[in-house]
């Protein structure tokens, strides 16, 4: 039987709607700003979730019920399916998981794995569509053309496990400059990122950063605070091609965590699988994440032992530094339980 959860307040990123969820009892209520609400029996056998839809206010939001899934899902992590019963009957509306998924007469069936690949309330679509592809060339390789990213939060996610909302958005130099220097001036990180410099040369490099086609420049924030810098790189064009095959849609990055307060094992891990799970869903196209951490990154290269859809290939020398080579595939990702 499913334990009873604490009520938990969700905001959807592409609508911006605040929902509350609660789950007592096996009944599950999610409610919004305008109370109008949905309500659910849910229970479990043999790791599926088993849910039956009772009645619903807004039979053209379905929102609601994805932040029910979202919801039981995220705190109940050993559940592997879910079985959703008497949905279709009550929505009006084309539902998002039956667009998807798999529907026997009244019964919507979904892996968790097919439900985190969808963008849901987590991810804000950008300005880009899979239409034929356009080729260009850097540095004598061959990749496709990148889009333009728009300013703003693009990822933001609650955790569960830290009790704790996480979010990714596009760095803004007037806002985020101050907080930039702070960060790569204490010796833990000049040690590995080499740039405690004045704020006229982190202005330039972000500023080179936010021109560079390839390369996705972004802060994480934790409840809304500043608390690291991610810089989010297609490889096809980056230095790490060549060490490795690499593939028109790969993804990779390196990243920093400023805030002390923020450090320790369950916020970077929590922070490390949401900005995993943000890049597969940023292009359906990506397949694979890679890393490059240096070969002497004995945190880093311990933590992929616990956060197992990343594996280390092998270590290599670039010409300033000896790296490791880390790689995420899709299917190991979402075949597993990392959200």
């Amino acid at each position: 039987m499913l334990s009873n959860i604490i009520a938990t307040q969700y905001k959807t990123l592409a609508s911006g709607q605040v929902f509350k969820a609660e789950f007592v009892d096996g009944v599950c209520k999610v409610r919004n700003s305008f109370e109008q609400e949905l309500i659910l029996k849910a229970s479990e056998d043999n790791n599926a979730l088993l849910i039956n839809v009772s009645k619903l206010d807004d039979r053209r939001d379905d929102e609601f019920l994805f932040t029910a899934v979202e919801y039981l899902l995220g705190h109940n992590i050993h559940l592997t399916t879910v079985k959703i019963s008497n949905a279709i009957k009550e929505y009006s509306s084309d539902l998002l998981l039956q667009k998807y998924f798999l529907v026997d007469g009244d019964l919507l069936s979904f892996t968790r794995g097919e439900f985190f690949q969808l963008g849901g309330s987590w991810y804000k679509e950008r300005d880009q569509k899979l239409s034929p592809e356009k080729y260009t060339e850097t540095n004598g390789r061959v990749h496709p053309v990148r889009v333009d990213v728009q300013s703003g939060v693009l990822y933001s996610r609650y955790v569960p496990q830290i009790q704790k909302t996480l979010s990714f958005r596009m760095i803004d130099i007037q806002a985020d400059l101050g907080i930039f220097h702070e960060w790569h001036n204490q010796p833990r990180v000049a040690n590995f990122w080499e740039m405690a410099q004045p704020k006229a040369e982190l202005q330039a490099f972000i500023e080179k950063n936010l021109k560079d086609p390839h390369a996705l420049p972004m802060i994480a924030e934790c409840d809304g605070v500043p608390v690291g810098y991610f810089e989010l790189y297609w490889t096809r064009e980056d230095r790490l091609a060549p060490y490795y095959e690499s593939e028109s849609w790969d993804r990779g990055f390196h990243f920093l965590i400023g805030a002390t307060e923020f450090l320790g094992f369950n916020n970077t891990d929590a922070m490390l699988r949401s900005l995993t799970h943000f890049l597969f869903l940023d292009d359906r196209r990506t397949r694979k994440i890679m890393a490059e951490p240096r070969s002497d990154n004995t945190k880093v290269l311990k933590y992929v032992e616990t956060f197992t859809a990343w594996r280390k290939l092998y270590e290599f020398d670039f010409p300033h530094k000896r790296s490791a080579l880390l790689e995420c595939t899709r299917e190991r990702m979402f075949g597993g339980i990392y959200l």
